[in-house]
C-alpha cells in the first residue's frame, strides 16, 4: 500500500515538474552563406501590438568569415511575443548566397530550413535594397543581389511566429530526469 502511495505521489510530482512552467532557454537562428561580405548583419524582431521595427528591437551579430555563419541569440523574455523579423545585410554592393537556415534553444535544433522554402516567395512580406531573389533548389541557395542602399528582407508573420515557437522550456529534459528517477527507485 506504501509503495503505490509513493508511486503515485512519484506521478503526480513528475507530471507538475514537467508540465508547470519553468526557465526558457534562449533561441538562436543561424544562417549559413557560401559567400557574403561586410562585417555584420542585424535582426529586427516586432511584438504585438506595435509590430513595427525599430532600433531598440535589434540584434546586431558579427559575420563568422572562417565559417561562413551568423549567429543571432534571442532573449527568452521573448518568448511567445515576436511577430515579425526582418534580415538585415551589410550596406555593400554584393552577392550573397545562403545554404542553410537552423533554429536551436536548449542545445537542440528545433528547425533546419532548406533556403528556398525559408525565403520563398510567400514567407516574405517586403525587400529593400535588394535588386533580386534568386532561389536554386538544385543546388539549396537563396541568392541575393544587393546594393549599399540599406538592404534588407522582412519575413512573413507565420515565418517568424514558426521560428519564435522553437523556444525550450526544457520539458524533454525533465521527463529525462524523472524517467531515471523512475528507473532507480524501481531498481
Amino acid at each position: 500500500m506504501k509503495k503505490k502511495i509513493s508511486c503515485l505521489l512519484f506521478f503526480f510530482l513528475a507530471a507538475a515538474f514537467i508540465l508547470l512552467p519553468g526557465s526558457t532557454s534562449p533561441l538562436s537562428l543561424r544562417f549559413y552563406f557560401n559567400e557574403i561580405a561586410g562585417d555584420s548583419c542585424s535582426l529586427y524582431y516586432a511584438v504585438e501590438p506595435s509590430n513595427t521595427f525599430d532600433s531598440e528591437q535589434q540584434y546586431l551579430s558579427e559575420i563568422d568569415h572562417e565559417k561562413n555563419l551568423v549567429i543571432f541569440k534571442l532573449d527568452p523574455s521573448l518568448d511567445g511575443q515576436i511577430s515579425g523579423l526582418r534580415l538585415d545585410f551589410p550596406s555593400e554592393d554584393q552577392l550573397v548566397s545562403i545554404d542553410n537556415v537552423t533554429v536551436s534553444s536548449g542545445g537542440i535544433v528545433k528547425r533546419q530550413y532548406n533556403p528556398c522554402d525559408f525565403f520563398a516567395e510567400e514567407n516574405i512580406t517586403a525587400t529593400h535594397g535588394i535588386d533580386a531573389v534568386n532561389l536554386v533548389p538544385t543546388r539549396s541557395t537563396a541568392y541575393f543581389a544587393i546594393t549599399s542602399d540599406d538592404p534588407y528582407v522582412v519575413l512573413s508573420e507565420s515565418l517568424s511566429r514558426q521560428v519564435a515557437d522553437c523556444y525550450s522550456h526544457y520539458r524533454l529534459t525533465r521527463l529525462a530526469i524523472c524517467m531515471f528517477l523512475l528507473a532507480c527507485f524501481f531498481a
